[in-house]
């Protein structure tokens, strides 16, 4: 590579000139090897990147060093971190192949970084065995002296623990934890020493039948779960987005409490029937602030989820958006009985968008979007989105007839039909 400075042509090196928050703005989005090779730039930039305030391992890192004894990778992030010579703001690590990188070795490297750390990312998704991978009885008291940390995201330990005298992070404002098992009380005794934790993404499997929060800075939580039979939020008081997994096989999971939120989200993969899920004192109580709705992995096909879906949306005076999605084709379309009908009785919806992607029509889902269309004397848009393997055909253009003739509560109502077909352009028909 050509340096920048030239004396031979008398060339400025503009590069090297660069005010010192840039330089440290062009480091901090390069890769660990692509802030070495900046070396050769100039005179100048051959030390620079040892004092680079972030510093990444990335997937392309480990790919580079494939077949390399897993020791040897070892012992070159550590002499890395040796030779860096200033604060180390960001620092991550994301293993992205079979690397033997056990709790010793993850304990090792926290007194490298652990008086400046603000950023701090292990993340162990590799090609082998994720179960071989993952840390044996990680304790999260090791960030304790971490003391300026914000951040940290942690996925790859198989059971993690926090002792009783844990003394907290003070300063950190997110956590992103995925691990196989956790102690019942962990989660809460170490949120309780985190004051300022506003945001929480956390996905577990066993140990903890039913999971408590009571963090009072709460405001965005994520939760994925397995077998947790209840979540009990009553304490979050400031919780405004909460987003529920639910995964395939895991048992029945209801929410116990749930402080006023804004936003609510939740996948199915269970299939578990909404009213488990979200009990009815639930709806009086918890919805009347929400704003945004989102279910995902929704049986357009179940009657009783839709009457209870109605329930809800009745319950929520401040719903504005709704997106369902159903991708479910285990559905086909039919003709039900006449006694199978839905009926509504009329209300008043806030609703001013709607949007509900399926894979295959359904007869109560069209009587939903009816009774939306009716009720919605704000609605600007809905839009329909069929995604199918098939071409364009007789039913799903019957779809799209049968979206035109309903009746609208708002006259201000744009009704989209999207046909998503397999290796081909969404068809999209507009309906005035």
């Amino acid at each position: 590579m050509m340096t920048l400075l030239d004396k031979k042509t008398n060339q400025i090196d503009r590069i090297s000139d660069l005010p010192s928050n840039v330089i440290d703005a062009i480091l901090g989005n390069l890769e660990i090897r692509d802030q070495v090779a900046t070396s050769i730039l100039s005179k100048k930039w051959r030390y620079m990147w040892t004092s680079a305030p972030q510093i990444f391992f990335d997937e392309y890192f480990f790919r580079s060093l494939m077949g390399v004894h897993d020791d040897v990778v070892y012992e070159i992030i550590i002499g890395v971190l040796m030779l860096h010579n200033g604060p180390i703001h960001k620092f991550s690590i994301d293993l992205f192949y079979t690397f033997d990188f056990n709790t010793e070795k993850f304990n090792r490297l926290i007194p490298f970084m652990s008086r400046d750390i603000q950023h701090l990312e292990l993340v162990i998704c590799g090609f082998g065995s994720v179960e071989d991978q993952m840390l044996d009885n990680l304790s999260l008291d090791i960030l304790f002296s971490c003391k300026e940390l914000t951040y940290f995201k942690f996925n790859g330990c198989k059971n993690l623990s926090i002792s009783p005298d844990f003394r907290g992070i003070r300063k950190l404002l997110e956590l992103d934890l995925e691990c196989d098992e956790i102690e019942s009380s962990a989660l809460d005794t170490f949120m309780s020493g985190c004051p300022l934790l506003e945001k929480l993404s956390v996905g577990f499997r066993f140990g903890c039948d039913h999971l408590v929060i009571s963090s009072p800075s709460l405001k965005v939580f994520v939760l994925e779960l397995y077998d947790t039979k209840s979540v009990c939020l009553e304490k979050a008081n400031n919780l405004i987005d909460f987003t529920l997994k639910l995964s395939r096989f895991g048992a029945s999971v209801y929410i116990k409490s749930l402080p006023q939120v804004k936003k609510f989200s939740l996948t199915n993969w269970g299939k578990i029937p909404l009213a488990d899920i979200i009990p009815p004192v639930l709806l009086t109580s918890s919805f009347s602030s929400l704003e945004y709705l989102q279910l995902d992995e929704f049986d357009l096909n179940d009657k009783g989820d839709i009457l209870y879906l109605v329930r809800l949306l009745e319950s929520a005076p401040s719903l504005v958006k709704l997106v369902i999605q159903d991708y479910e084709d285990d559905h086909s379309t039919q003709v039900l009985d006449p006694s199978e009908e839905l009926e509504w009785r009329s209300c008043c919806l806030k609703l001013q968008t709607v949007e509900i992607c399926v894979e295959a029509s359904s007869q109560h889902g069209m009587s939903l979007i009816q009774f939306i269309l009716a009720n919605s004397p704000l609605l600007k848009t809905l839009t329909f989105n069929f995604c199918s393997y098939r071409e364009l055909d007789g039913p799903m253009l019957k779809t799209s007839q049968d979206l035109l003739r309903m009746e609208r509560a708002s006259p201000r109502a744009e009704v989209n039909f999207i046909h998503s077909a397999y290796r081909r352009r969404p068809l999209s028909i507009y309906i005035e």
